[in-house]
Formats: structure tokens, C-alpha cells, sequence
């Protein structure tokens, strides 16, 4: 375990913010502050990068969702989460290259934590950029085999750093994966520095400000204690990027995480209350998901989730 300063300002000082549970044990609690000086809401103390692993298994929650791939998946719902999963690929691929002025044949892409690789193998099979114009990282043993076996993408398992050094992207993707990254100024950093000039990077976050988070509060699945590290809202993430030369330049919502937030939500509840996900569970979870998806609709820090476009800052 490791306790660490607010990597925005360098502050040691917190005040408490929430306390969660791990949705894979019911019986452990977690801590969330907020840094009084920059506002980043962040796990500490937290697993350290050497135990992190452990905590990415199965539980009485389900498997670990990123991770799945077809081989296994044994329940209806994991069926039903992978089919949802690859419908939406086509939308997501369409969202990382929005606003690209190049032609899909000269797109370089390179995909964080990019799991079983089913994004990139979207953006290759079907928004024709070369297999070779593509590179995924993921650390996970089982989630990088799957995607090199299947897929046939280069995967590098040890981080950005293994890249060659001239190696640049005009779209750098983090979705769903900056709050899980330990070393957040580091990652940053070097792939701010292997951004194309009029590149992108596509930022995908939880939103600890949304509709949803307020209703579900310490059982909101987004908390995802311990395996998601930092909590942003569009001001501390502008903050955090301005450090490294970057700015947002707009931003969007991903609509499909209000359903899956709702239903995994109600589906922890149920599951630490010793309660069948019955017709109750299943009227509510459409009732908050209504009601999420109406109010993001007027205001996007409502929102589940928020989508940030990144450039490189003017000045830069």
C-alpha cells in the first residue's frame, strides 16, 4: 500500500471525500479524497503498481468486465455484455477519429490499455486503417493474448515506453483507462510528447459529478475501488493536462455508460444486500437511467461519462 501527494499540485494534505466498497468484497472498504488545494478527487492511500493485479479478478459482482473476450464468457449476462460491447464499436471507432483531416489509409492510432483489442480491430476492419497504423498497450497478460491471438494487433505489454522512440499518433486513446494508471504524469507526459502535431488524444472518463454518482453515492460502480485511482472532473483534468503542454479543445458524452452504470449499480446493491436481480432491480435501473440520460441531455456535467478531445496547447 502506498499513500501519496496530489499529483496536480504536490499537496500532502486531503480532507475526506467518501468511503466505498470493493465491488469484488463486500467486507473491504476504501477511502476517496479530495485535495482541498486542486480539487482532484483520488484513492489514498491505494494499492501500489507491484499489487494492483490482485485486485482485478472475479468476485460475487462478475468478472472483471474490460477483460472479458469470447472464450470467457460463460453467463447470459456476459453474453449480452460482449454483443452490447461489439454493437457500440462502431460508434466509439467513429468518436476517436472525429475531426481527423487525414484520410483513414495515413491514420496513425494508438489505443491505452486497449484490452482485447476489439476497438483497433474495428478501426482496421472496418474505417480501413492499416493493421501496421495501429498499436494497443495492455498490461493485462489475458486481455494482450487475446487481443495478438485474435485479432492480430501489435500489443505492447510493458507500457509506453516500449515503444520506439520516433514512433507518433495523430490519436492517442485513454478510454475508461487514466484512472487506472499509476504513474498519470509519466504516461502523460511521453505521450504528449509522441502527438502529432494537429493530433488528438481521446480521453474517456467516469464522472464523479454526474446524476448517477450523486444518486447511487457510495455504491455508485464507477468508484470502482481500488482499481480506479483518480476521479476527474473536466476542471482538475484541464489542470492535470495544462501541465503537460495539452489542453481539452471540446467535449462529448458516451451515453451507453448511464445503462451500464445504472445496471451494475443496482446489481451491487443487490448483490451486498443478499437480494435477487429480479423485476424490482430491473424497473429501477430503467427508471435512473431515464433520468440520467434526460439530464445529461441539458447539461453534460450531469453526464456518466464525458469524452474529452485533447491538443496539444497553443503555446506548444
Amino acid at each position: 500500500m502506498e499513500t501519496l501527494p496530489c499529483p496536480i499540485c504536490g499537496l500532502k494534505s486531503f480532507e475526506s471525500y467518501i468511503e466505498v466498497p470493493d465491488r469484488f468484497n463486500a467486507t473491504a472498504r476504501w477511502k476517496i479524497v479530495r485535495s482541498p488545494s486542486s480539487g482532484l478527487i483520488m484513492l489514498n492511500p491505494r494499492p501500489d503498481a507491484s499489487e494492483i493485479a490482485g485486485y482485478y479478478h472475479e468476485g460475487p459482482e462478475g468478472s472483471y468486465d474490460p477483460h472479458l473476450h469470447e472464450s470467457r464468457a460463460t453467463s447470459t449476462e456476459e453474453r449480452l455484455y460482449l454483443t452490447a460491447r461489439s454493437l457500440l464499436l462502431s460508434r466509439k471507432s467513429s468518436m476517436v477519429l472525429s475531426g481527423s483531416l487525414k484520410p483513414a489509409s495515413e491514420c496513425r492510432i494508438l489505443d491505452i490499455g486497449c484490452s482485447t483489442g476489439d476497438l483497433l480491430n474495428c478501426l482496421h476492419l472496418k474505417k480501413g486503417i492499416p493493421a501496421e497504423n495501429l498499436a494497443g498497450i495492455e498490461t493485462d497478460p489475458d486481455a494482450a493474448s487475446a487481443a495478438e491471438t485474435h485479432r492480430g494487433i501489435r500489443i505492447y505489454r510493458k507500457g509506453v515506453h516500449e515503444l520506439k522512440r520516433e514512433n507518433t499518433f495523430d490519436r492517442i486513446v485513454f478510454w475508461h483507462v487514466l484512472e487506472h494508471l499509476h504513474d498519470l504524469n509519466g504516461i502523460l507526459r511521453e505521450c504528449a510528447r509522441r502527438l502529432n502535431n494537429r493530433g488528438i488524444m481521446v480521453i474517456a472518463l467516469p464522472n464523479p459529478e454526474s446524476r448517477d454518482a450523486r444518486h447511487y453515492r457510495e455504491n455508485w460502480i464507477a468508484w470502482d475501488a481500488p482499481r480506479h485511482l483518480w476521479h476527474f472532473t473536466p476542471s482538475t483534468l484541464g489542470t492535470l493536462l495544462e501541465r503537460h503542454g495539452l489542453e481539452i479543445s471540446r467535449t462529448g458524452s458516451w451515453l451507453p455508460d448511464t445503462l451500464y452504470n445504472c445496471w451494475k449499480s443496482e446489481k451491487l446493491i443487490a448483490n451486498f444486500e443478499n437480494r435477487t436481480f429480479g423485476f424490482r432491480e430491473i424497473t429501477e435501473t430503467l427508471l435512473q437511467t431515464t433520468l440520467g440520460l434526460a439530464s445529461s441531455i441539458f447539461n453534460l456535467r450531469n453526464a456518466s461519462s464525458i469524452v474529452y478531445y485533447v491538443r496539444r496547447g497553443e503555446r506548444n
